[in-house]
């Protein structure tokens, strides 16, 4: 927390020194534009699993884009909203999103809900809160202390800077959303959900309690594969729960979704050899 409100105060220092520069862009607007464009990319590369027919794939970078750019959107509306701007937060969020767990479930590997919401927080002097927030966002290792600290920026904007930004980031959220509905979820926020393994664990501890719980197993193995759909192992769990309930359609997706992005793993290679001898008989 002390870091981060040193990083405040250097982002202080640095937009005193550029105001006076004219007739070029400062540097402060050139690290959210780049921002802006590595969450572009995720969209991008939603686009290219689209084109491979990869789809569980796609909806994961979608989803991360659509996670990591909503919640800077609803950072700056509650900036703006604070600011003075609109009779209420929905008057400046209108139809978007505006709900941090509804926009953090659009995929729960960004770190980037905990961390903006945690701005809010700070920007309110709320600091307790925006700390747990903070700390949150640092158990994700895909959140840079060193360098997301940057985005502390958006507080000290002024409100034209804060709708230009907005407005950039409008038009990538349209995009995202025009090739991507997002699920409504019930599957819990938590700040330890981004990893797969931690969500195998408790698809683990669930049948530990009760072994014929394959549904409560197969909650925790899907939103493991949502967070991660490259590894093996997400795709065997659900597969394994769908044949133990009996839904050898979704079993057959499962096994062939991740012969596709992992074909030697030994699980799913001996799932699928099962179901062959079973058709053959």
């Amino acid at each position: 927390m002390r870091k981060l409100i040193a990083a405040t105060l250097i982002c202080l220092i640095i937009v005193t020194a550029l105001s006076g520069c004219q007739g070029k862009q400062p540097d402060y607007i050139k690290i959210i534009d780049a921002y802006i464009n590595g969450f572009s990319g995720l969209y991008e590369q939603g686009n290219e699993y689209t084109e491979l027919g990869l789809q569980l794939q796609a909806d994961y970078a979608y989803g991360w884009a659509a996670a990591s750019v909503s919640s800077m959107r609803y950072c700056i509306d509650c900036l703006l909203y604070l600011a003075g701007e609109g009779d209420t937060l929905e008057d400046v969020v209108g139809e978007r999103p505006g709900n941090w767990d509804e926009i953090a479930a659009m995929n729960y590997a960004s770190p980037y809900p905990y961390f903006f919401e945690g701005l809010v927080y700070n920007y309110q002097g709320k600091n307790e809160e925006a700390k747990s927030c903070y700390e949150k966002a640092l158990v994700n290792p895909k959140f840079s202390a060193e360098h997301d600290e940057s985005l502390l920026i958006l507080t000290i904007l002024s409100v034209s800077e804060l709708k230009a930004v907005k407005k950039k980031l409008i038009l990538l959220e349209d995009k995202i959303f025009e090739v991507y509905s997002p699920v409504k979820s019930r599957y819990p926020r938590s700040h330890l959900h981004f990893s797969d393994k931690y969500l195998r664990t408790l698809a683990k501890e669930c049948l530990t309690a009760n072994e014929n719980d394959y549904r409560g197993a197969l909650r925790h193995y899907k939103a493991a594969l949502a967070v991660n759909p490259f590894e093996g192992d997400n795709f065997v769990g659900c597969a394994l729960m769908h044949m133990y309930l009996g839904d050898i359609e979704q079993t057959f997706f499962y096994v062939n979704e991740g012969l596709f992005v992992d074909p030697e793993h030994e699980g799913l290679n001996k799932i699928a050899e099962l179901l062959n001898q079973e058709a053959g008989q």
